[in-house]
């Protein structure tokens, strides 16, 4: 074939990336603009950007050029397949699908460890020891580690270190007279059933590790402590927690998700619903994406339980994070009442509270991150 044949071939194979780039982008825009839309993406366990709402103030603050990328990026056509794609690519050359998640050798998913900051654990204990100091009761403060760190032998080598024991001996070493400390590091640590105390797919502990909690607080405050027998679990298939829906490994397997149930009759009201719920379990929600509000109904600002047998006497107020969701269903049989108060949502004096009526004991719960990284737990200091 003479060169001026070969020349419009040469023309087009030079034009012809160009075209399909153009096409494809053509083609995703109006995937994006007809599509169906959905407010909440149940593998990510989250709602989704709405649609970004024009005006003339939005656009010069550049607020509508971020809400428009927003949108974008959670609207993408395709957008799930591309990041579980990217998360394999991510794992087949040796690297993490996300800065935030680590995938342990067994394939357990566990949250990056949080940072160890002098200055916050000072500002955080300061605020605990001031609130302890005007109290009556006896305040108690539990810390409790991470998978990441419990499960450490599980991590490759090559990431960073977990430094919960570091952060919460820190914290327990500035704790003042009027403050007790619940050593749970130890306790896991050495724990031989440790595996079972956290999910494989959610940062939390499983009620196993919530029930090794609940054992040593009764220990320490002098409470009767149920024993295993009597309690009935109920095994439900199915859960993907928050380190799945973080990592894009959609692929990772389903674990089981255990309720142990008594037969103490409990009633439970918190602040954002009417009446009572009969029982400490939500079990519409094992049918939900997120299913661990089964647990209490999850996060709450004021939340109650009350034995309804009252065999049980003593009240227990808890200022806490998530993780006393699945605990506060064991503490729950130690007490006549449970008050369970979350500072990230409950805005009122923790004081009001406590003038309400007196409480025998007071539990401080977090979990080492949320301990790192909430702000709000500074409140307390002012009582």
């Amino acid at each position: 074939m003479t060169e001026k044949k070969i020349q419009p071939f040469r023309k087009l194979g030079a034009v012809l990336p160009c075209a399909v780039f153009c096409l494809m982008l053509f083609a995703m825009l109006l995937l994006l603009l007809f599509l169906p839309k959905e407010d909440y993406s149940q593998l990510e366990k989250r709602y989704l950007a709405a649609a970004p709402e024009w005006d003339l103030r939005s656009v010069l603050s550049g607020r509508f050029a971020e809400q428009a990328e927003a949108y974008i990026a959670d609207h993408l056509p395709g957008r799930l397949f591309l990041l579980g794609l990217n998360a394999k690519a991510e794992r087949a050359v040796g690297r993490q699908p996300t800065k935030s998640i680590y995938v342990g050798k067994s394939g357990r998913l566990y949250e990056a460890p949080c940072r160890c900051d002098t200055a916050i654990i000072e500002r955080n204990m300061e605020a605990i020891n001031t609130f302890a100091a005007l109290t009556d009761a006896p305040v108690h403060l539990m810390l409790v580690p991470s998978a990441g760190y419990i499960l450490r032998r599980d991590i490759p080598a090559f990431h960073a270190p977990y430094l919960d024991d570091g952060i919460i001996r820190a914290s327990y070493a500035l704790g003042q007279e009027t403050l007790e400390t619940v050593d749970l590091l130890t306790a896991f640590d050495r724990a031989e059933e440790k595996e079972s105390f956290y999910y494989r797919t959610d940062h939390h502990w499983t009620s196993e590790g919530a029930y090794c909690a609940y054992r040593l607080y009764a220990q320490a405050v002098g409470r009767p402590v149920k024993p295993r027998e009597v309690f009935s679990v109920t095994t439900v298939p199915g859960f993907l927690g928050t380190t799945y829906s973080r990592s894009a490994l959609w692929d990772t397997p389903a674990e089981s998700i255990a309720l142990w149930k008594s037969a103490t009759p409990f009633l439970v009201e918190n602040s954002e619903a009417e009446g009572r719920h009969e029982g400490l379990f939500y079990e519409d929600a094992l049918s939900d994406p997120d299913k661990y509000p089964v647990f209490l109904d999850g996060n709450h600002a004021l939340l109650r339980v009350h034995d309804g047998s009252a065999a049980a006497s003593g009240r227990l107020l808890v200022i806490r994070d998530s993780f006393a969701s699945c605990l506060g269903c064991f503490l729950a049989e130690a007490y006549e009442e449970v008050v369970m108060v979350d500072l990230r949502y409950y805005k009122a004096p923790v004081a009001d509270l406590l003038a309400d009526g007196d409480f025998d004991e007071i539990l401080i719960l977090y979990s080492v991150g949320n301990f790192m990284t909430d702000s709000n737990i500074t409140r307390l200091a002012g009582y």
